[in-house]
């Protein structure tokens, strides 16, 4: 399995489509996770391939990228 196949285990306990499902990524590893999610969200430190493939990149994670994006800052 990938990280596509665990998000869509907690999805399933949830009762949640994918198309709610949001992911924050960095790595090369993370592509399938975005990819799968309805919203795939690279970090600002993320390689180019995740940014590539992503519907979002925000700012870095030693600068609190995720929670300014969820703050909508």
């Amino acid at each position: 399995g990938g990280k596509d196949i665990g998000i869509q285990k907690i999805l399933d306990y949830f009762n949640f489509s994918k198309d709610e499902a949001m992911a924050f990524g960095d790595g090369g590893n993370d592509i399938s996770m975005l990819k799968y999610v309805g919203t795939g969200v690279a970090m600002g430190n993320a390689c180019d391939a995740l940014k590539e493939v992503s519907d979002v990149v925000i700012g870095r994670v030693d600068e609190d990228g995720i929670y300014n994006f969820l703050m909508g800052k």
